[in-house]
């Protein structure tokens, strides 16, 4: 008989194409991935993945299973699922995804006296870009800046961010106060890379500044942070982010600028586990807390109190 390891561990590589990133996703080393591929094809008497310079890659025998063994995942994520639901434990750990600035800068702060009143209990924190799976438990909560489009969550909106335009005291000594009116001729912004453009707030900074040089394209907010702080251009940064930083001024710009909704999501199967209901609770309260910080609805930062 296949064993599931194995079994998980075709999964794993079929999707990620290589050994390493399959078994950071299992949470198991690269060698014991390899040695569970070898034993998964010494077992079923055929290759189902065959590797190639660009990755492993699906070979007939593996394409013709692959549906099986991904319904029989959902089975036992969802074994996985019903047991955990019963539990009513505040301990444990609870993995949590979102993305680096946001996790470091305001969840870590709300989480601290949650683990302080119930020292049994772990967080593992995973600051990614990409949207992973809660079916697949490849997080127990996760928390973006846009509505989720996984099947069967349980999706709150618990807070929003604001949005605005900022620039160093320096950088506009050099180069005045941008003319948004005609594009900002002879300024330069800072933005996301190409495959984030569709961000509201990269889309928003196009649409203002056409006339403006791009000095600077990151996927990090910290960043753009640092960038604009050292006077590389202006930039549209979180409130949150920028307001506190020394030496950064939030510029008046024409109409509304971006906010995006703060959104936390689990799993249906999972919402009564009292460990994630209390670390969803105790997030929800304290965004609710900072949304003054969070979204400060455009009221301008003075330049003398910075």
């Amino acid at each position: 008989m296949l064993d599931w390891d194995d079994l998980r561990s075709f999964l794993a590589i079929a999707r990620h194409g290589n050994l390493s990133a399959a078994a950071r996703a299992l949470h198991v080393t690269q060698t014991t991935m390899g040695r569970r591929l070898d034993a998964l094809h010494a077992r079923a008497g055929a290759r189902l993945l065959q590797k190639t310079p660009a990755g492993f890659v699906l070979t007939p025998a593996g394409a013709r299973v692959l549906a099986a063994v991904e319904c029989m995942e959902a089975e036992a994520l969802a074994v996985e699922r019903a047991i955990a639901g019963e539990d009513a434990r505040v301990e444990g750990e609870v993995r949590i995804t979102t993305v680096e600035t946001f996790g470091a800068r305001i969840l870590v702060p709300l989480l601290q006296p949650l683990l302080t009143r119930h020292p049994a209990l772990s967080i593992e924190l995973i600051t990614d870009t990409r949207a992973l799976s809660l079916s697949r438990r490849e997080a127990d909560l996760a928390i973006r800046l846009a509505q989720f489009e996984q099947h069967e969550t349980i999706v709150r909106r618990v807070g929003d961010m604001g949005f605005a335009l900022y620039a160093s005291e320096g950088y506009l000594a050099a180069h005045g106060e941008p003319d948004f009116a005609v594009g900002a001729p002879g300024h330069s912004w800072i933005t996301l890379q190409a495959d984030l453009a569709l961000l509201p707030e990269a889309k928003y900074l196009a649409r203002l500044a056409p006339n403006a040089r791009v000095a600077l394209r990151t996927n990090s907010r910290d960043a753009q942070l640092e960038a604009a702080s050292t006077s590389l251009g202006i930039a549209m940064l979180p409130c949150y982010l920028a307001d506190p930083r020394p030496g950064l001024v939030r510029l008046p710009a024409p109409g509304p600028t971006p906010v995006r909704g703060i959104w936390l999501g689990l799993h249906r199967d999972t919402r009564h586990v009292e460990r994630l209901r209390l670390v969803v609770d105790s997030i929800a309260d304290g965004l609710r807390r900072l949304a003054p910080v969070l979204n400060p609805a455009g009221v301008p930062v003075p330049r003398q109190a910075r």
